[in-house]
């Protein structure tokens, strides 16, 4: 007596999630011009699925839990979305000169941020 045959192989892959917050997120003044910065990151690790893209948000807010304190309030807010998997570093123009802004960035995947 013994082992049958094995039967046929087989091969799937898990769904998408939502991907784990981008890391290393780090803010500077453009000195090319007063109303822009320039924010780099790294990407989510894990990634939960292919990144489509990122999002941008910054408001003069300077409350730690920001992302958290800006749902439902009626607080203005710069949202920019860059394309592509590999941009990284973006440029917003368009802020108040010598105004201290707080951002934070997060990753999408088709299933969302």
């Amino acid at each position: 007596v013994g082992e049958g045959s094995p039967s046929v192989t087989v091969t799937a892959r898990t769904a998408e999630y939502v991907p784990t917050y981008p890391r290393n997120l780090t803010l500077l003044p453009n000195l090319s011009s007063p109303t822009s910065l320039s924010a780099s990151w790294s990407p989510p690790v894990p990634k939960n699925g292919i990144i489509t893209g990122y999002t941008v948000y910054c408001n003069t807010s300077l409350n730690q839990s920001f992302p958290e304190q800006v749902i439902g309030q009626n607080i203005p807010t710069i949202r920019l979305v860059t394309n592509g998997t590999t941009q990284f570093e973006i440029f917003s123009t368009g802020l108040d000169p010598y105004t201290m802004y707080c951002c934070y960035v997060t990753a999408n995947t088709s299933v969302g941020e």
